[in-house]
């Protein structure tokens, strides 16, 4: 999942790339949209088994901390669908098979990923009655993603005792 996000972005960067680089100076009032353009795609030949012989689902279902796949959608952001994994259980999975050990706990993976936010220009109100287009700028930002969840020690606190004090 987090290959496909990666080549999202690299993809939606490359064209943002070579739409500027065909005009060295940006004019914000042009029409700066990409027109549509296919783009063959190359994956590292290594890297193709391991994409295709376990999916992200197997791997969730077969940890000792299971989890699941929240889709989110904002239709203003890039890519407009992430999902964020939740853990299914607040113990880990024994390896005995015998429920949950108490012993561990179950805590989200985050990764920071980045993402582009669609803006919508402020403009000054015209009073001639045109109608004007909306236009949008992408502003660059990030975003925590639990990716999967792991198995951790909780964490303990030494506690303090006061002794002879009355």
């Amino acid at each position: 999942m987090q290959l496909v996000f990666q080549a999202v972005l690299v993809l939606s960067l490359v064209v943002l790339l070579n739409a500027t680089r065909k005009s060295p100076s940006v004019n914000l009032r042009q029409r700066t949209r990409p027109k549509g353009k296919t783009v063959r795609l190359l994956l590292d030949p290594p890297v193709l088994p391991h994409i295709t012989s376990v999916s992200a689902s197997n791997i969730a279902n077969m940890s000792l901390s299971p989890w699941k796949y929240r889709h989110s959608f904002e239709a203003s952001r890039l890519p407009m669908w992430i999902s964020h994994a939740e853990c299914l259980t607040s113990g880990c999975l024994s390896l005995q098979g015998l429920g949950e050990d108490a012993a561990l706990m179950a805590k989200p993976i985050v990764h920071q990923v980045l993402v582009l936010h669609r803006v919508q220009r402020q403009r000054p109100n015209k009073k001639s009655g045109k109608k004007t287009k909306k236009r949008y700028d992408f502003r660059l930002g990030t975003e925590e993603v639990a990716v999967g969840c792991t198995c951790v020690r909780p964490i303990v606190l030494p506690q303090e005792i006061s002794v002879g004090r009355t």
